[in-house]
């Protein structure tokens, strides 16, 4: 995939594409409390793996990393044909030199979050994206399973609540007992590509084993990126409803938090606020938590903000532009999906993914 030049390799980028000096790193690695100081190590980079061609969203969503095969799975934005959305496999992450982009046929209708299974899970080994669906009412939207090495067939694993079809599923993700939890607001109806909500406004946890599927909570306003606590107990969930239906102004009232919440079984319970983005002006989509617990979220127009699990504030990366969502790879590796641009951050290889 050619990779011409952008924004970031003109305005942004540290390391080996524009500007190393201790004083423009500090400019982008915003540092809070001593401890984000440690999660970056001594020399955090940020480097442009890819960029796409003008006015193409290649790099939008998605966010999982497949360790056995080194693959971090990632999925664009939509394409002329307004129902398919790319999905690549992006390997040898080292350098913007070795980077393997490998387009993966599908036919999943619109995936936006993806989330590597657990071990143990009775799916298996999988890939699972959240599907926002189409007008049509098959395929239908929901949750589907991607086996990850050829040939990277597809399967459906959920794909309605009793009769009722979803509204359009945004985000997935696994506890570690392998209860799936995904959420479900009304962003396809505003995008034209779904049909008029029939559901709540709800988040969902199914378990596998049983094949249980219950409401969590409904409490939201527009659900967006979910994410478990690396021991399960505690649940993560952005609230984007400031956003409305994703294209009109921020609601100045309108939710931009992120909510976390215990779990009991299948249900979620004690909602309170966690976090809420400095920039007020935008609000926190794409979630992710390493192995200390501490909280990485994607802030259109700020960039990463990182809290540790008690809600305070570490630090912030800062990236100008669009983030749709991110996700960790090998020890050490944070990637960040700009849209046009796939960056990856390097920062102490004691950061792991949960």
């Amino acid at each position: 995939m050619t990779t011409p030049k952008s924004r970031w390799t003109a305005a942004l980028l540290v390391g080996t594409l524009v500007n190393s000096s201790a004083a423009y790193k500090s400019s982008i690695f915003q540092t809070v409390q001593p401890a984000f100081s440690v999660l970056l190590g001594s020399d955090p980079t940020i480097v442009a793996l890819a960029t796409a061609p003008e006015g193409q969203q290649l790099y939008h969503e998605g966010g999982a990393y497949h360790p056995p095969t080194g693959a971090f799975w990632c999925v664009g934005d939509k394409t002329a044909n307004s129902t398919y959305r790319p999905i690549w496999r992006v390997t040898q992450t080292d350098s913007p030199a070795t980077v393997v982009i490998e387009t993966i046929t599908h036919t999943i209708p619109i995936p936006i979050g993806s989330y590597r299974n657990v071990p143990g899970s009775p799916l298996g080994d999988v890939i699972l994206f959240a599907a926002q669906g189409t007008l049509d009412k098959t395929p239908p939207a929901g949750i589907y399973a991607m086996n990850p090495y050829p040939p990277f067939n597809t399967s459906v694993v959920i794909g309605s609540y009793g009769t009722n079809v979803f509204n359009s599923p945004d985000d997935v993700t696994v506890s570690p007992d392998g209860t799936i939890w995904f959420t479900d607001p009304p962003y396809g109806y505003g995008a034209g590509s779904r049909p008029h909500p029939t559901l709540p406004n709800q988040v969902y946890a199914f378990d596998p084993r049983t094949k249980d599927l219950r409401v969590a909570t409904d409490v939201l306003v527009r659900p967006n990126g979910v994410k478990a606590s690396p021991d399960g107990t505690t649940i993560y969930i952005g609230d984007t409803g400031a956003q409305l239906f994703g294209f009109a102004p921020l609601d100045p009232q309108g939710a931009r938090t992120i909510y976390a919440f215990d779990r009991v079984g299948g249900f979620l319970t004690n909602q309170r606020v966690f976090a809420m983005p400095l920039a007020y002006a935008s609000a926190a989509d794409g979630i992710k938590v390493d192995s200390y617990g501490n909280v990485w979220a994607g802030v259109t127009g700020q960039g990463v903000s990182v809290w540790d699990k008690s809600g305070m504030l570490l630090g912030v990366i800062h990236i100008p532009g669009n983030i749709g969502n991110l996700g960790f790879g090998r020890p050490g590796e944070l990637f960040v999906l700009g849209g046009d641009t796939l960056l990856k951050i390097s920062v102490s290889e004691t950061v792991v993914g949960a």
